[in-house]
């Protein structure tokens, strides 16, 4: 026979007491996440792939300039650093934002590329693509092939360098996806990372230097890279990763006001890394009062 055990008054009274008591204790977690206006956002981390935090991540929206991330990835995987690429009349005549190559010019692709992500020339990822694919229509259909590839799923790629064109748009998740691939590779991190870069020798012109768009190297002293993107449509954009205490963080954010893509993109930041270090807060004050990391 199945016996039950008596329960003693008092210990119902406890447990009810106790409960009331947990209750009424303030409830201690972790950081409140940034509320932000940006429409669309993420913050991955690369390693795990996980969504740290993000809104409408997989909205598809206009990547601007951000989507010379994966012409650089390509460039890195279907030629060679010493590769030499010739200046042709399309990429001496793209519009928009520019390195000033010239029809003719015979560039290193790995310079080309390198000043590509520094000053962000349209010019640069017309010639690029020439040269890998024979053509900018043949190069978007190996952009696409390779986001098929990286699971980039909410992405279709029309242009080389993301100027106004149709049926050509990405995701904050999927250029996040596509970040932490390029990252992987260690020429790409020294081209993100760099708020201006110096050639003796670049085509035609000696002794020029390219200075960043990317004022973000500048404004957050984690900061890593990544690349940025304007047009009219798709408002301010950034691309961005940070390091801190050995953990690297990748940032999206797309659709932002003017010089709201930093402010943002900060808040982005300091919440995950308040995530993963509960003291960094204070190290951050550390860094605000004039110190270093």
């Amino acid at each position: 026979m199945l016996l039950k055990k008596a329960h003693k008054p008092g210990n119902h009274l406890f447990s009810v007491g106790f409960l009331v008591l947990l209750l009424s204790l303030p409830v201690i977690g972790g950081p409140t996440p940034p509320t932000l206006d940006c429409p669309s956002y993420v913050l991955m981390d690369p390693d795990s792939g996980e969504v740290i935090y993000g809104r409408n991540i997989h909205d598809q929206r206009v990547p601007a300039s951000t989507t010379k991330i994966m012409t650089a990835l390509l460039a890195m995987e279907k030629s060679g650093p010493n590769d030499i690429v010739t200046v042709s009349h399309r990429a001496d005549c793209e519009g928009g934002s520019s390195l000033g190559i010239k029809e003719g010019e015979k560039i290193p692709l790995a310079d080309l590329a390198c000043a590509m992500m520094v000053k962000s020339g349209n010019d640069a990822a017309v010639a690029i693509a020439e040269h890998i694919s024979g053509s900018v229509t043949a190069f978007c259909d190996l952009m696409n092939k390779r986001a098929e590839e990286l699971g980039m799923v909410d992405s279709h790629f029309s242009s080389p360098n993301g100027m106004p064109c149709d049926n050509h748009y990405s995701s904050a998740f999927d250029l996040a996806l596509l970040a932490s691939e390029a990252m992987s590779h260690p020429e790409f991190r020294d081209w993100v990372s760099m708020t201006k870069v110096h050639f003796d020798r670049f085509g035609d012109r000696d002794d020029i230097t390219f200075e960043s768009t990317n004022h973000f190297l500048d404004l957050f002293p984690l900061a890593t890279g990544i690349k940025t993107g304007y047009t009219n449509l798709a408002g301010f954009c950034l691309v961005s990763s940070a390091a801190y205490r050995g953990k690297t963080l990748i940032a999206v954010v797309l659709g932002c006001e003017r010089n709201m893509q930093w402010t943002d993109t900060i808040d982005l930041f300091d919440y995950g890394f308040t995530l993963y270090d509960p003291d960094y807060p204070a190290f951050k004050e550390i860094y605000e009062r004039g110190a270093v990391f």
